[in-house]
Order: structure tokens, then C-alpha cells, then sequence
């Protein structure tokens, strides 16, 4: 019988082979992280004619690729609209006032550049590795490094932060290279441990994102999702666009293929000695119920949603959602 679904999956961790005894999965509760780099040679020759272009309208300052809602006089003409008295006499289009003999203002928009807010769960659930030999927090890592280096690619700005039972982290977003190699310094140095709390640590952050614009939450999102689509209904409010990369192994998903093994919870004390084929089926329903809540609730509120696992490599996932949205 599974309790809920929050404490069984994060009881997953590492699980060895059957050999008649139980497996026991377990890990340490602080993963620490020694990739040299985030962003690889070979990773990024894979990311240079992809841009990541959320099509928002967004304000800013410099110029990028994403549009302002603030209709100004010296960017891309966008409509017309009656003049009003008040308005300035240089925005007039005389030729169209020539031809209709009525007076009309020229509206345009600024091509400004979009800030992107990377929250990054660095808990101790995200340290489980499964069979795919790479931690939850560590993927989300490259997720989170190939991510900025496409907006810093096309002139947005990419700000990061870390979290596990608060917001630990943070860096403001910023447009410049070594901006960027802060950034990958800042995931290269993380380890993992704490408690799960996404969105008390959405929370914190709200007051800190001043410039709206693009909401990136990488995690097991091992929350109830009451509570975090709550805390992201601040951004979404703002203005913001959110975007949730959910981030599971195949463990998590299906339960190993063990016959007999141990659960230990990485951000508690319980352990479960368990057959995971008693099991598997109201596991299973649990976990499609739990994954239904959290991506009908996004559709419902307009958040963008992908389910991730592990087992597919970063960049073959980052990209295939990119295309998606292109299309």
C-alpha cells in the first residue's frame, strides 16, 4: 500500500541488483557534483542554430529578440490608431492623413531583450541517480547551463538560483560572458542536501525577479501541487511565462526491476523493505494521478510543462522541446 505519493518517491535512490537479498538503495544525502563543465564543446556545436525564443512580450532595455509591450517611436511599426489631442505631432503619419484625410498615430514596438530566471532544486531527492548513472540535480544542471547559453546567445539575460528548503543562491540575470561563467561556477559548486521546498523557495524569489519575463523551475517538483502552483501564481500575475522542466529517473517512474528492495528516504529517517512488483500497479496510479495534477494544472494556467527523464540524454531533450515550441 503506498502512503500518498511524496514519500515513496522520495525514498528512491540507488538500487543494486537482486541477488536473492534485498537491494538497497540508498545514496548520500550530499551529491556532490564534479563535472569540470556544464557546457561541453561538443554539447554546444549542438545548440548553435537553436535560439531559445519563448515568443513573449516582454519589457526591456537592450536589444534582443523578444517583443516590448510599450509601443515607442523608433522601433518596428507595429499599428495605427486615431490621433487624440495630446498626442505628438511627430508620430502623425501624414501620408495616411493625405489619403484619408483623417489624422492617425503610428504605433511601434522595441525589440528588447528578455530576462530568464533559472530555479534550480538542489534537494537531497535530486541527488538519486537511478540505472541512467546521472543525479537528478545534475541534469538539471546542463538543462539549466545549455539554457543560458542559448539566451545569452541571442542577447537575453539569464539570471540562476539554487534551492532546497529556502533559496540558497543567487545570481541576477545578466548579458555578458563572464555573467555566464558565473553562472556554470555557481552549478559546478553546488552539492545537494536539504529538504524539498519549491515553492516556499518561489516565494523568496518573487521579490528579487524585479523585471518579468521568463520563469524556468528545473525539479523533481517533489511538492503537493497546490502549494506550487500557488506560489507560481505570483509570477504569473506579474506577467511572467513559466516554464517547468520535471525532472524524474525511470526508477521513479516504473520502480526498479529489483525483486526485492529497501527504500530509504534521503530527506527523512524511514526505510521500507519492499517487492516492487507487489506494488508496482498502485504505484503506478499514484504516480499517473500525481503527474496528471501537476501537468493539468499547468495547462489550466497557461505554464508550459515537460516531463523529463533521465534516461533521455539533456540535450536530445532540450532540444526536441524546442522544436515542439517552434512549431
Amino acid at each position: 500500500m503506498i502512503e500518498g505519493g511524496r514519500g515513496i518517491w522520495r525514498a528512491l535512490l540507488n538500487h543494486g541488483k537482486s541477488t536473492g537479498e534485498p537491494a538497497v538503495l540508498t545514496s548520500s544525502s550530499h551529491h556532490l557534483i564534479t563535472s569540470s563543465s556544464f557546457l561541453r564543446p561538443a554539447d554546444l556545436r549542438q545548440y548553435r542554430n537553436l535560439l531559445f525564443a519563448a515568443r513573449l512580450v516582454v519589457e526591456g532595455f537592450y536589444a534582443g529578440k523578444h517583443r516590448s509591450p510599450y509601443h515607442d517611436y523608433g522601433a518596428e511599426f507595429a499599428d495605427y490608431r486615431p490621433y487624440v489631442p495630446g498626442d505628438e505631432i511627430r508620430a502623425l503619419d501624414w501620408k495616411a492623413a493625405a489619403r484619408t484625410d483623417r489624422l492617425y498615430v503610428k504605433l511601434f514596438r522595441k525589440e528588447t531583450d528578455m530576462s530568464g530566471y533559472l530555479l534550480v532544486d538542489r534537494s537531497a531527492s535530486m541527488g538519486f541517480t537511478g540505472d541512467a548513472g546521472v543525479a537528478k540535480f545534475e541534469y538539471c544542471a546542463y538543462l539549466a547551463a545549455a539554457i543560458a547559453y542559448l539566451m545569452l546567445k541571442q542577447g537575453d539575460r539569464p539570471g540562476l538560483a539554487t534551492c532546497d528548503e529556502t533559496l540558497r543562491d543567487y545570481i541576477a540575470p545578466g548579458s555578458t560572458m563572464p555573467h555566464l561563467h558565473r553562472l556554470l561556477h555557481g552549478l559546478e559548486r553546488t552539492t545537494t542536501g536539504g529538504q524539498t521546498n519549491v515553492a516556499g523557495s518561489l516565494r523568496s524569489l518573487f521579490p528579487l525577479a524585479k523585471r518579468k519575463g521568463l520563469l524556468i523551475v528545473l525539479s523533481d517538483l517533489l511538492e503537493e501541487p497546490a502549494e506550487l502552483f500557488g506560489a507560481l501564481s505570483m509570477y504569473l500575475h506579474r506577467g511572467f511565462a513559466v516554464l517547468l522542466f520535471h525532472v524524474l529517473t525511470e526508477d521513479e517512474l516504473h520502480l526498479p526491476k529489483a525483486s526485492v528492495a529497501r527504500f530509504t528516504d534521503p530527506e527523512g529517517s524511514g526505510a521500507l523493505n519492499v517487492e516492487p512488483a507487489a506494488i508496482r500497479s498502485a504505484y503506478q496510479r499514484e504516480i499517473r494521478a500525481w503527474l496528471e495534477a501537476l501537468s493539468g494544472g499547468a495547462k489550466a494556467r497557461g505554464i508550459h510543462y515537460r516531463l523529463l527523464s533521465t534516461s533521455t540524454p539533456y540535450h536530445e531533450a532540450l532540444r526536441d522541446y524546442l522544436t515542439s515550441r517552434g512549431r
